[in-house]
């Protein structure tokens, strides 16, 4: 007789988190068995879960829990981004514990997902067990962001991959945090950090992620993609590749 095929990880689900006194929209990931660990997977500015559900199955697929969720001010989340939206990953990051009962958490961020994990492991040393940043953003980078938003503020459509993106931004409080944010202080002696950067990223220079390594402890690692822009990260299969095996590698 054939052995029946072991079974997938089960279809997502949605989850809520608090944070704040707001609702944030989440899509949480589990594996076919017990997790052995947990990864939060932040989007950038504009961005939305959606746009990182692949993540979140090649996570549960290596054994994972995963949660996807929308920052304040985005996707299905209430309230507008303004300068204490870090702190949306951390409440992320322990409603994630608490729903899957994983034993340890690592997280992967994108541009102003990258920037904030960097703040929240700076004020919360022992929450992740490591970090995996794509084109983690730098306070001016988010200025002519929302420089750009401001001039457009209207969501623009779904790119050909079917990403869309949009926000809720409170201008006001943001321009004079982003005009004091330090990353390289708050990234300064940080271990187990692996970034991934283009070099033809427009947005978000590489020349940041280089002042990022010099100033991380070990163990760290830096892939630097020679094209993609500044989305390529995201969607580079050998960067997915290697978040699941950075996270896996130190999780125990």
């Amino acid at each position: 007789m054939d052995a029946s095929p072991s079974p997938g990880p089960p279809p997502p689900k949605a989850l809520r988190i608090e944070s704040d006194g707001l609702s944030l929209a989440g899509r949480l990931f589990l594996p076919a068995g017990p997790p052995v660990g947990a990864l939060l997977v932040c989007h950038g500015a504009g961005s939305r879960k959606e746009n990182h559900r692949l993540m979140g199955e090649q996570a549960a697929a290596a054994g994972l829990a995963a949660l996807t969720f929308d920052f304040r001010g985005h996707g299905g989340s209430e309230g507008v981004m303004g300068p204490d939206g870090w702190r949306d990953a951390v409440a992320a990051g322990r409603r994630l514990l608490s729903a899957s009962g994983a034993p340890w958490l690592a997280a992967r961020g994108a541009s102003m997902g990258g920037c904030f994990l960097l703040l929240a492991a700076h004020a919360h040393p022992g929450l992740f067990r490591s970090l995996v940043l794509l084109c983690p953003a730098d306070g001016a980078s988010l200025l002519a962001g929302l420089d750009r938003y401001e001039r457009a503020p209207d969501a623009s459509p779904p790119d050909p991959g079917g990403r869309a993106y949009g926000g809720r931004f409170d201008g006001l409080a943001l321009r004079p945090f982003l005009e004091r944010l330090d990353l390289v202080a708050a990234a300064r002696g940080l271990p187990r950090v692996l970034l991934a950067h283009a070099r033809d990223d427009d947005d978000v220079p590489i020349a940041h992620s280089e002042r990022l390594a010099a100033v991380l402890a070990p163990p760290t690692e830096f892939i630097r993609l020679d094209a993609g822009g500044h989305h390529g990260p995201g969607r580079s299969p050998r960067v997915a590749r290697a978040t699941v095996d950075w996270v896996l590698r130190h999780g125990g």
